[in-house]
């Protein structure tokens, strides 16, 4: 293991924010290491390297749209990648995000298992054990092999037909010809990835999430109640998602700041608006989209209580910088929420219910420094990034 790749749909973001500290953590380690990501910024220096050109993107964009085959519809983009890792003499990759219209999966399996590649898939949703979604969302089919998909208008999104069976397939055929292959994911990920017929006979690893603890850690935030017009005495409730992501579950925040407007103890602030800001409440601050995550990390350090009613997530990293800013959490009871944190530093309540979150924030005081402690405490114990990308490492080595 020296010449390595990460490969993933973007280099920012979520997944991006693994595949570029991992990138960093192996050239610090003395790896020849190269991150390739599908769209984002041309050339950011020599490790670097974009697969995709914007006309390819939207081209498979729009072919799935059309016929349904995610994965298939980027040859010349996944060629001119293939042709980077041989260039480059990989032996080991990583991948993250393999879907996200810029990789053809056949051609890059193939690859894989024709060279004899070591392969650490990071499961950061639940598509590598589906057919074509991200995330199952109550479904089952893909326990007998997926078609039928009732997610077939969904992300990767397809009008007409269902290729979701045809996808299964493709997966199944080159996962049983891995032969140096470890998936590795949080505790839910993989539980729930042991149901999928996909992955008999795969190895897999428990292996959490992890952030930046240097990066986020509690702030100073009068500056910013000052900014926002909070009154000192307000109890602070705080939500990082965007609104234009229905699965984040935005809208029932939203709605249990309307149950309390007339509550006037409570302020609700939202990171991630976008929308109509006339239909948001008197005591609604709507927010729009962060990049800066220094000032992000003042958002989170201003929650006496961060509010995170996703219903799909494996593990959310907002969650995990919120609690490394000393904030507690309190979330649905679905999907890879309760495996997040214990009961000393988060509340998990009833998927969808309103009323439950509106109680739970009804005893919500504000927050000690003994809560900030332990929130901190906690998250630097579990999610320091740092022992994240060693056991990355160490998955990696183990691969025989």
């Amino acid at each position: 293991m020296r010449n390595v790749a990460i490969v993933n749909s973007v280099h920012k973001s979520s997944t991006g924010k693994i595949g570029s500290g991992l990138h960093k953590y192996l050239l610090q380690k003395g790896y020849n290491s190269f991150f390739c990501y599908g769209r984002g910024l041309k050339q950011i220096d020599e490790t670097h390297y974009r697969i995709d050109r914007v006309f390819e993107f939207y081209l498979h964009a729009l072919l799935c749209r059309l016929f349904g085959a995610q994965g298939f519809y980027s040859q010349w983009a996944t060629r001119r990648l293939l042709r980077f890792l041989k260039t480059k003499r990989i032996d080991t990759i990583y991948g993250i995000g393999l879907h996200g219209y810029y990789l053809n999966e056949k051609l890059f399996f193939d690859f894989i298992v024709r060279n004899n590649i070591r392969f650490i898939y990071i499961m950061a949703d639940e598509y590598p054990f589906l057919g074509k979604c991200g995330y199952s969302n109550g479904c089952t089919n893909y326990l007998s092999g997926c078609g039928n998909c009732p997610q077939k208008r969904e992300y990767p999104r397809s009008l007409f037909f269902d290729r979701s069976r045809l996808i299964y397939r493709i997966k199944q055929k080159a996962y049983s010809q891995l032969r140096k292959a470890v998936f590795v994911g949080p505790e839910y990920t993989i539980i729930a990835s042991k149901k999928s017929p996909l992955m008999r006979n795969i190895k897999t690893d428990i292996v959490d999430e992890a952030i930046d603890i240097n990066l986020y850690y509690p702030r100073e935030v009068a500056k910013l109640k000052k900014q926002l017009n909070i009154a000192e005495e307000k109890i602070i409730l705080v939500c990082v998602a965007p609104l234009s992501y229905e699965r984040k579950g935005c809208k029932y925040f939203m709605q249990a700041a309307e149950a309390l407007k007339n509550d006037h103890r409570f302020i609700f602030v939202h990171v991630g608006y976008t929308g109509d800001i006339s239909l948001c409440p008197d005591n609604y601050i709507p927010v729009g989209f962060e990049a800066n995550q220094s000032k992000l990390a003042e958002y989170y350090s201003l929650a006496d209580l961060f509010v995170f009613p996703s219903l799909l997530d494996t593990m959310p990293n907002a969650c995990l910088e919120a609690l490394a800013c000393g904030s507690p959490l309190l979330c649905f009871n679905i999907s890879g929420m309760p495996y997040i944190a214990d009961e000393t530093t988060a509340t998990f309540i009833e998927a969808k219910n309103v009323s439950q979150m509106v109680d739970v924030i009804k005893k919500t005081r504000k927050k000690t420094q003994d809560t900030i402690d332990t929130c901190r405490a906690y998250a630097v114990q579990r999610y320091d990034n740092q022992k994240y990308y060693e056991k990355l490492l160490d998955a990696g080595k183990s691969i025989n």
